[in-house]
Formats: C-alpha cells, structure tokens, sequence
C-alpha cells in the first residue's frame, strides 16, 4: 500500500469532498492494524491507498464508483464517504472488512485443529478483506491467473494507466479497476499492447461484456447458495474453479468457500503436514469440509496469512494452469 500521490490531469473523478462521516463500534474480534497489514501481503494492495492514518479504497459498482475512506479513532472506526449518504457509507465500511460475520465459530474450529491452531490469537481479529464487486474480484482473478503476483500487479498498473482509472478526493488520488466501458474500449488491441495474453484479453472483454448485461450483478448472484455461485461462474468466459472460489471468497464475502485448487493452499497444507503435494484437489478440499464447514473462506484467508509470515521469502507463486479458460 503505497502513500498516494497528487492529482494529475486527467484523472476521472467522482465527489471530491466528503458527502457522509458515520463512526462505528467495531465487533470485538476485530482488528484494523490486522486488516491494514494483511493489504500489504494482498495482490489486492495495488488499488488501495494510503492517507496518513486512513486508508482509502474505491467502493461500489463499476458504473459508479465512489471513495471509501476508514481509519480508527481510538475504540471506533469511521469511515468517510465521497459520493453516498451514511447508509451506505456504513454498509460499505461493514463489507469491505466483513464486520458481519460470527467469526467466534471460526475460531471454535481452529482450536480444535492442528494445523491452523494458534492463528486465532496470531491474526486476531483478521477478517475477509472484500473486493467492491464480483466483476472487480473477476478482474483481479483473470489477470492472476498462472502468473506470479508480481507480474499481474504490472499488468493491473499498465490497465489503469492506460484508462485512467483513478478518482481523486481531497486532493488525493485513489487507484480504481478499470470500468467494464474502458475495458471494451481499449478492445483486444489495447489489451494485448498493455501486457495481457490473447486469452486474458478475451476473457477480460466477457467479463465486461456479462457485467454490462448485468451477470455479476448483485441482483443475479446474491440470491445463490455458493455451491450455485461457484457454477454459475465457473461457466463464464476463462474461469475455472479456482478462479470461481476466490470471487466468492473476494468479491461476495462468501465465508464457506474454500480454495482447495490455490496452489499457496496446497503447499501450506503439505507443509504442515495436513495434505500431500501428491494428493489430489477432492483430498484437499475433504480436508477443509471436515474441519472447517461454513468457513472454508477463513481457513483459506488464515492459511495464506500463515505460510506467507511463516514463509516470508515466499512472495509470488505460479497459478494453477487449469483455470486459464
């Protein structure tokens, strides 16, 4: 998460200047040093912004993107809004950090299981981070897909610079994904030109093409169970399963998808003795329903968190090649 910069002309703005400032009492378990922390491990960190003690990220749909500023004041946290009222503000600042989900019971479990045991007290209070969409945690899954984090985090950078994706707000710069209409427009030559594969580009205009139809919308896919959910996009252009997991898990805060496919899952579990290597996915995935059903999602989250402390020289992985579409 990098400190921002000033505005540069031509930069795509919404309101400039705060149109709401809620605070709330953020549940006990929960930790803002945590989630802060856990951005600077996230391939997320590219479109999230630092202003001093707040930390700035743009909200809403692709069509209408707005500011979300969050810090905290002492026991509480507020959150500024730079386009909505309260009332969304509020939800807003609730679902980027997951502040809904019982995440106690999560704990439960992890106590009770060898391999995650201790987390609870490591990362307490670390929640799901979520993208503002599905279309958003679609775009950063496609472009992730058999490249390290590294790599996708350059092509992310040449996209937004090429469409100009950022919104300012008092004075600051804030990195956005690029809208489903500036995807379209830079078309498959534009892509290509700023580092995609033929097959990302393509996957990429699907993508904004369904978003555009409304697909990923949260009328469409909220009403899904997740086994539905992860069909339902497994079925879209160039998403596979892993790729359908981490957007349940990402872009609808989904807590009971686990990403038994990830191969940073895969070499936690053979580190720590849970699954081998050799095993296959169904083995994995066997391993999360029976010690974590209905959180899949955290021990995912919590796993990750884990081998890369662990691990630290372990900064980028190659993605599994059966998700390329």
């Amino acid at each position: 998460m990098r400190q921002t910069p000033r505005p540069r002309r031509g930069s795509w703005a919404a309101s400039r200047h705060p149109t709401a400032v809620v605070e709330i009492e953020p549940p006990r378990l929960s930790s803002f040093p945590q989630e802060r922390e856990q951005l600077e491990y996230s391939s997320r960190s590219l479109v999230f912004a630092s202003d001093g003690a707040r930390v700035l990220r743009v909200w809403g749909r692709p069509e209408r993107p707005w500011i979300l500023g969050v810090e905290e004041r002492g026991t509480r946290w507020r959150a500024t809004g730079y386009g909505p009222g309260p009332v969304e503000t509020r939800a807003a600042l609730r679902a980027l950090f997951s502040l809904d989900h019982p995440i106690e019971e999560f704990y439960r479990k992890v106590r009770d299981e060898p391999v995650l045991a201790g987390t609870e007290r490591k990362f307490r209070g670390l929640r799901l981070p979520r993208d503002a969409s599905a279309y958003e945690a679609l775009f950063h899954s496609i472009l992730g897909q058999q490249v390290s984090v590294r790599a996708a985090s350059a092509i992310k950078q040449r996209l937004i610079d090429a469409t100009g994706a950022h919104l300012e707000a008092d004075g600051r710069i804030v990195p956005r994904v690029p809208a489903p209409g500036e995807i379209l427009a830079l078309g498959t030559e534009g892509l290509r030109a700023n580092g995609t594969s033929g097959a990302k580009a393509k996957s990429l205009l699907a993508l904004a093409t369904d978003e555009n139809a409304g697909r990923w919308s949260p009328e469409a896919l909220d009403p899904l169970g997740t086994p539905e959910l992860v069909a339902a996009l497994d079925a879209a252009q160039g998403v596979g399963r892993w790729t359908a997991e981490n957007v349940a898990l990402r872009g609808l805060g989904r807590p009971d998808a686990f990403v038994a496919g990830d191969l940073g899952v895969r070499v936690a579990l053979a580190e720590y003795g849970a699954v081998a290597r050799t095993a296959d996915e169904a083995t994995a995935r066997a391993w999360g329903d029976r010690h974590y059903p209905g959180w899949g999602s955290y021990a995912t989250l919590y796993l990750w968190r884990k081998w890369v402390t662990d691990a630290q020289a372990r900064r980028s992985f190659v993605r599994p090649k059966r998700d390329a579409g």
